[in-house]
């Protein structure tokens, strides 16, 4: 795994330099996410890949879990990207049909913000301040609001106003859903065995039919 070696100064005084310490922590952070799934990786192994004493990573994130939710953020703006590009081209022309499967896409190519977002939930319960968790939700709401509006805009006759409240129950369905429908290699080998597939969720399938019912209920409404 390539890992983000830093330079040998041993602290970081500049802006530059400790933006350049912050985004290698963040880039080997979530390698070792990807890699070993949040649960099994720690401050140690982050500073150990970083080429970093674990006492300076305190210097910049409170905790794991903190640079967890910095790194899900971005991406979740990656996300975004891939997502609101095509949902502003319908222009008010879109179909529920056309717009669930457009979300449905952006969630299918955007697998690491898929794979980080599972756990998000329990990692809100963890070690984190009280500021931390007002930003994250904060940012959350944000999100939600760009969220409500793209989808308004791609939609006809209904506002970001009436869609916002719906846009919770999306963003929520999603961690429990990516988890039944990628399970863990093991897991997924024994689900494609005949006898078991029956056993299997297609994100696809499945989300495509909640967003469905979740948009048409916001346009009624």
């Amino acid at each position: 795994m390539p890992t983000t070696k830093l330079p040998s100064f041993q602290r970081a005084r500049q802006p530059a330099q400790i933006e350049q310490r912050k985004e290698a922590i963040l880039r080997t952070a979530l390698l070792l996410f990807q890699k070993n799934g949040l649960e099994n990786v720690s401050l140690t192994d982050i500073a150990r890949e970083v080429g970093l004493a674990k006492s300076n990573i305190y210097r910049y994130f409170e905790s794991r879990e903190h640079i967890y939710l910095v790194v899900l953020q971005r991406l979740a703006v990656r996300y975004e990207q891939r997502l609101y590009p095509p949902l502003k081209k319908l222009n008010g022309k879109g179909s529920v049909a056309k717009v669930a499967e457009i979300v449905t896409q952006a969630y299918i190519d955007s697998p690491e913000y898929g794979e980080l977002i599972t756990v998000v939930n329990s990692v809100l319960e963890k070690r984190l301040t009280p500021p931390l968790i007002i930003n994250f939700r904060a940012v959350f709401l944000e999100r939600r609001k760009r969220l409500a509006a793209v989808l308004a805009s791609a939609l006809p006759a209904i506002s970001a106003e009436k869609m916002l409240p719906f846009t919770l129950h999306i963003f929520l369905h999603v961690p429990g859903l990516w988890t039944f429908c990628y399970p863990r290699p093991d897991s997924e080998k024994l689900l494609n065995e005949p006898e078991h597939r029956h056993l299997k969720f297609d994100f696809r399938r499945e989300m495509t039919l909640f967003l469905e019912a979740i948009l048409k209920e916001a346009v009624a409404a």
